[in-house]
């Protein structure tokens, strides 16, 4: 579903070799309602973009940003 609606906006969802299999998306409260956090670095300051319920809607975010 989020890979379509990134394909309709023209993004796309970059892979890494990490747990979640997404970059700049770390899962770090499992069992919670938004376990998946994105964050990215921008000027050499790690940026905080949220918590998410899905890998794939906060490589979404990240995406974007």
């Amino acid at each position: 579903m989020w890979s379509a609606q990134a394909a309709a906006e023209g993004l796309t969802l970059l892979v890494a070799d990490n747990k979640t299999g997404y970059f700049g998306v770390g899962l770090s409260n499992p069992g919670y309602p938004k376990p998946y956090q994105a964050q990215v670095r921008r000027g050499g300051k790690l940026v905080y973009l949220g918590s998410f319920a899905t890998a794939e809607e906060a490589a979404l975010c990240v995406a974007r940003s």
